[in-house]
């Protein structure tokens, strides 16, 4: 069976799925930190009610959660109802696909909320937003749905930074800094994003047949990070209406964030927040006289918030202030101390 080598968020993948998705091939003699299995077909056994570790709020049209967290004698199943089933245990994954019809969330489920629980048991925290490179650092983007985040990162891309996430920030302590790992070069934009910033939304598949957002290249955007880097500001995103006659406030500003403030944001942007915060007796793969895995959580987190300073980066709606928010942005980094860089 032909087997394909990816880097995914700092990890050499070694993989029989072909993944859909656009990503980092490793090299030929890359040794394999992860193995990726996936078979297709079968039906999803039911586990014991008293395994189950935690689940999501949200639910299915039949009222199941979404996703489910199991322990298993041979590690833990994460399951999505009626869709697949992930087994991850140190070093190996291995996904079950109830449908071949269904091929199309390998990539979604994998590459989302599988990838980050995996990273997060690994005492690697994965935080809900963009990640791009500024003269050899980087810089995360957090934000609410309404917040601007794909199309400020699409932007800046485009302007000239390398992407180094778009959804999903790696982030792990390395001695006194904080690391943020390169995710895969893919961009999820809208059409309108896709002709502003990729030139043309020609030739891009969907992400999910049921979402709008398509799958682009992100070097059809702009450069790529593909190594990790120092991590040096985390802006929380507010975008504000339009600016207009009655609202005609157009200025961009960027204001820092108190370290409790700053924590408790991180830990609402974490990929899996609300995953997670139900996960009370799991340890993950650092062994069993560690504490859990929600308390291993906070103490990175609060370890992130005091070594990386979080702004607040306030600014209008529309694409003609996208300059003013670049510059601002730029100013921002480049008034760094030289002990930051």
């Amino acid at each position: 069976m032909r087997s394909y080598r990816y880097r995914l968020f700092g990890l050499c993948v070694e993989s029989d799925y072909r993944f859909k998705a656009p990503m980092t091939m490793a090299p030929p003699d890359a040794r394999p930190e992860l193995r990726f299995h996936c078979r297709i077909g079968g039906q999803q056994p039911a586990p014991p009610v008293w395994d189950l570790l935690c689940s999501s709020p949200e639910h299915n049209r039949l009222g199941e959660s979404v996703v489910q967290v199991y322990a298993t004698p041979t590690g833990l199943l994460m399951r999505f109802p009626r869709v697949a089933d992930f087994r991850l245990s140190q070093g190996k994954i291995a996904c079950r696909l109830v449908d071949p019809a269904l091929g199309f969330m390998i990539d979604i489920c994998l590459l989302g909320h599988v990838m980050s629980y995996y990273l997060e048991l690994s005492g690697v925290a994965a935080i809900h937003a963009g990640a791009v490179a500024y003269a050899g650092r980087a810089v995360l983007f957090a934000a609410d749905r309404t917040g601007g985040k794909s199309t400020l990162v699409a932007s800046l891309v485009e302007a000239g930074f390398a992407l180094l996430a778009d959804d999903i920030a790696a982030l792990e302590q390395r001695g006194g800094a904080v690391m943020c790992r390169p995710g895969f070069p893919q961009m999820k934009l809208t059409t309108e994003q896709a002709q502003r910033f990729a030139g043309g939304a020609e030739g891009f598949g969907l992400v999910h047949p049921s979402f709008a957002k398509l799958s682009v290249p992100a070097e059809r955007v702009g450069e790529v990070a593909t190594a990790s880097l120092r991590l040096v500001r985390v802006y929380l995103l507010e975008r504000r209406a339009e600016v207009t006659e009655a609202a005609p406030d157009d200025s961009v500003s960027i204001q820092p964030v108190a370290p409790g403030e700053a924590l408790i944001q991180l830990v609402r942007h974490s990929f899996l927040a609300e995953l997670l915060d139900g996960h009370v007796d799991y340890r993950g793969f650092s062994g069993a006289g560690e504490c859990s895995l929600r308390t291993q959580r906070f103490h990175r987190l609060s370890a992130l918030a005091r070594a990386v300073e979080v702004k607040r980066l306030c600014y209008p709606s529309g694409y003609q202030h996208l300059p003013a928010i670049h510059g601002a942005v730029r100013a921002d980094l480049e008034a760094l101390s030289v002990g930051d860089t």
